[in-house]
């Protein structure tokens, strides 16, 4: 009862949510600054689309914007740089030097390229921010996210519109090294769509727990798990119904746990253990009256998970009672999701930070619907060893 009561402050703690910043007549794709050293809190935008009207594609721009106190009132941005192509995914890395005192920035572009940005420069006004173009894809880059891990900060995997999946090694970001993960899993090698292999890819998303273990979704209704190390894809996880998987996401303690969002008018979260299953979830959430956008695993407390959809509502779930438990207040967002949500449909921060007690993501076991048992892993050690094994099983 502790515990609950202590949940239970953390949602009624959010009703209290405010606005702190808009920037309008704009939209973007966004990515944090990750970094936790820095003195201001940090936002890039890569613009999708542009004020006014007309046929003319004038490009786009990158934007820094701080979320500090005396910033909260400046709309300006702090710095801006120019791109050819308009933005389609945006990620910022973790991975710090002398060099890079604020690590790099990656842009999923509209014409298929990967720009790679030093945002130093930017900030600083250098002309030559843009440190190397990577153009591999034939369609637009709509995933990209670089590797959370430290001894591997250095990669970036981006999905394409043509179903294409691609790491790229920036050890020197001049002088980018790209590389395919691994052959497509048999059952994709042919798309009914003709997109690739497997369809349009919508995101990627690294395991939280084990470097070399990368995640894809696309339109087809299917999730692959590629593993790096043995150059193939660990397991594929498919949807009966063949729905779009809008976004996946995976839990960010245990590794062996995964969300898939259905894109579609279903607009189901299927929750996964891979120790258990690969063709059966474990659980479903439902509540969105639209396709889901996007979803964001609580990193604080894993047992909260944050969906935004195109009902323009974005929810807050608890997944020890698979109940929604929360929404937060539509701040005026369009078609394309109300909340905390990017043009893009991206949530733009993470859920419920402190306040609930950490035992809560410790406990023995957490009902995923039907009575089923969703299995704790042991860390990362144990993690790498099960994806070791082999291919995903039934």
């Amino acid at each position: 009862s502790t515990l609950r009561d202590d949940r239970h402050r953390v949602y009624r703690s959010h009703r209290h949510s405010m606005l702190l910043k808009s920037i309008e007549d704009v939209g973007a794709t966004l990515a944090w600054c990750p970094t936790s050293s820095s003195s201001e809190t940090l936002l890039a935008l890569g613009t999708k689309e542009v004020s006014g009207s007309g046929f003319d594609d004038y490009g786009a721009s990158l934007e820094l914007h701080s979320l500090d106190d005396e910033s909260l009132k400046d709309k300006k941005p702090l710095a801006k740089g120019r791109s050819s192509a308009r933005f389609a995914s945006l990620t910022w890395s973790w991975h710090r030097s002398e060099a890079l005192p604020m690590g790099l920035i990656a842009g999923g572009m509209s014409d298929g390229s990967v720009d790679v940005w030093d945002p130093a420069k930017l900030a600083a006004g250098h002309p030559k921010a843009l440190v190397s173009k990577v153009q591999r894809h034939s369609g637009a880059v709509n995933g990209l996210e670089f590797n959370p891990h430290a001894s591997s900060a250095h990669l970036v995997a981006s999905g394409g519109a043509d179903g294409e999946v691609f790491v790229v090694a920036l050890d020197s970001p001049e002088k980018p090294n790209v590389f395919v993960p691994a052959a497509p899993p048999s059952s994709t090698s042919s798309s009914s769509n003709g997109k690739g292999v497997g369809g349009e890819i919508t995101t990627v998303a690294w395991n939280t727990q084990v470097s070399h273990i990368l995640a894809t979704a696309s339109t087809n209704g299917t999730c692959v798990v590629w593993d790096l190390r043995q150059k193939r894809p660990w397991c594929e996880l498919r949807d009966a119904g063949r729905e779009n998987v809008a976004d996946v996401c995976w839990n960010p303690s245990e590794g062996l746990h995964i969300a898939t969002c259905s894109g579609d008018d279903s607009a189901v979260v299927r929750l996964w253990d891979l120790r258990s299953s690969t063709t059966m979830p474990l659980g479903t959430l439902r509540g969105h009256e639209q396709g889901i956008l996007s979803a964001s695993w609580c990193r604080d407390d894993t047992s909260l998970l944050a969906t935004c959809a195109r009902d323009n509502k974005t929810f807050v779930w608890d997944l020890f009672s698979m109940t929604k438990v929360y929404e937060l207040p539509d701040v005026g967002g369009g078609a394309d999701g109300g909340g905390l949500v990017s043009s893009d449909g991206t949530l733009s921060g993470g859920v419920a930070r402190g306040g609930a007690s950490s035992a809560l993501s410790s406990s023995s076991s957490s009902s995923f619907g039907g009575g089923a048992s969703l299995q704790l892993g042991g860390g990362a050690a144990s993690t790498e060893a099960f994806f070791g094994g082999g291919g995903g099983g039934g």
